[in-house]
């Protein structure tokens, strides 16, 4: 769960190209373009229903990034990226900064006996730092920033196939 700025700035950039899965009619709004590469993007480990998760994926956003901006016309390119930013923000997901200022530093603070900087999934795995981050949140930010900070881990935990719901709680 390494909230890397490398790992955001990317996802942030690379979201500029992005759409996600149907949770209601947004799919409707998505030119022919942006549906070929919707169809063609597999945003796995992450389920259809689950548009946090799709969100933080960075391998589904960059993969999206890619097709979108070898495929599709600018114009299509900022339909998708609108359509992106409403279903992120609806799902609890900034694109643009997903994680809190008050929440930035707790990846810091926290210490994870992960060594390999490219295995996403090891944090998550991790008990300990996963609990320290959390206690990091909810010491250095407001409910809704907690909030937040929580859904963003969460889900990016999920985007790489670790579900961390019985370690943390909901806020």
């Amino acid at each position: 769960m390494r909230f890397s700025v490398t790992v955001l700035f990317a996802a942030s950039l690379a979201s500029a190209y992005t759409i996600g899965k149907p949770v209601s009619t947004w799919f409707d709004n998505v030119t022919a373009c942006g549906q070929t590469c919707y169809a063609n993007t597999s945003a796995s480990p992450c389920n259809a229903t689950d548009m946090a998760c799709q969100c933080m994926n960075l391998n589904y956003i960059t993969a999206l990034a890619t097709c979108v901006s070898s495929s599709c016309s600018v114009q299509d390119a900022q339909a998708a990226q609108a359509v992106a930013v409403a279903t992120c923000q609806t799902a609890g997901i900034n694109l643009t900064n997903p994680v809190p200022a008050c929440a930035a530093p707790c990846d810091q603070i926290a210490s994870s006996t992960c060594t390999d900087p490219n295995d996403g999934a090891c944090p998550c795995k991790d008990t300990t730092y996963i609990q320290a981050v959390d206690t990091c949140f909810k010491s250095s930010c407001q409910v809704q920033d907690i909030t937040t900070a929580e859904t963003a881990g969460a889900a990016l935990c999920r985007a790489y196939g670790v579900d961390i719901s019985s370690t943390v709680p909901a806020a």
